[in-house]
């Protein structure tokens, strides 16, 4: 018996599939469909990942709040009240 998902290209995708195709490869998103279709999935920013925002932030103390800032493409300020509810 085939598997019918080798049977997938590129072409056949929905435009979101797609994009996932062109960073993560066709055998990615052939593997997305077979284990997780129909499951929706979002996809957050870095900086929802509370907890390795924090860690990130106390393992890089030596860094300036204007570097993580830029690490994070974020404000210095959005740094500081991280900083502050630690």
């Amino acid at each position: 018996m085939s598997d019918i998902y080798e049977l997938i290209e590129e072409k056949d995708l929905t435009d979101d599939l797609r994009l996932i195709a062109e960073v993560s490869g066709i055998e990615a998103v052939r593997n997305l469909l077979r284990n997780f279709g129909g499951v929706t999935f979002y996809i957050p920013k870095l900086t929802r990942l509370d907890q390795f925002l924090k860690r990130y932030i106390m393992e890089n103390s030596n860094k300036s709040v204007k570097i993580l800032a830029r690490d994070f493409f974020v404000s210095e300020t959005y740094i500081r009240q991280i900083i502050k509810k630690k």
